[in-house]
């Protein structure tokens, strides 16, 4: 909090919402390798930005997806079991890959999604406690991201990257339906929602 309270309008040519995200190098020690990220405009990806994060050759990349969904049978004593398995698993993947997208898209009628904001955090700190955090990008791929407020909670708790895949999806189907207007393509319908989300983190 600053004050008097920043102006994201007035303020925006001192103001940006660019991520770069992947390994981080150490700041202490000037290399070549601290420019060696991937800059993002802003962390709200689309789908498609997402799978090419997936499928990434990028300086010989690679990423690796965490289901964050756990079998719905073990009701809700099975959450922490399957949290500290991401987290392990997370540990694991943060020696070998430069990208984990945590994912709930393996949600079905066996499978529950853990909130993406318990599993990220789960990880987040996990990964800082074992020292390999800054080895890798977290982002996020949940159905529950909606809001802006959703996006600012995950960005504080850790997310390099959002991709509210539900959201988008949904106006997708708005618009094949001829609720919104049938002429927008997916990228128009992206680019809209991503700056109503850019206004909103900025304030």
């Amino acid at each position: 909090v600053t004050n008097p309270p920043i102006d994201p309008f007035r303020e925006k040519v001192v103001m940006s919402l660019q991520c770069p995200i992947g390994p981080e190098a150490n700041i202490l020690q000037p290399s070549a390798r601290q420019v060696h990220r991937l800059w993002l405009k802003q962390p709200v990806i689309s789908i498609s930005d997402l799978e090419v994060l997936k499928h990434t050759t990028h300086r010989n990349w690679s990423t690796h997806i965490l289901d964050t969904t756990f079998p719905a049978s073990e009701g809700a004593a099975g959450v922490i079991p399957q949290l500290q398995a991401i987290c392990e698993e997370a540990e694991k993947a943060s020696s070998k890959h430069e990208i984990i997208i945590l994912s709930d898209r393996f949600v079905g009628p066996d499978r529950v999604p853990i909130s993406s904001l318990l599993a990220l955090g789960a990880v987040h700190h996990h990964l800082i406690e074992t020292r390999n955090r800054m080895k890798v990008a977290l982002v996020v791929e949940s159905g529950e991201v909606r809001e802006v407020h959703d996006i600012c909670v995950l960005l504080g708790y850790g997310a390099d990257a959002i991709c509210p895949y539900l959201a988008l999806e949904l106006a997708y189907s708005l618009r094949d339906q001829g609720v919104l207007d049938s002429s927008m393509t997916d990228d128009t319908i992206f680019q809209n929602y991503a700056q109503a989300m850019q206004t909103g983190i900025s304030k």
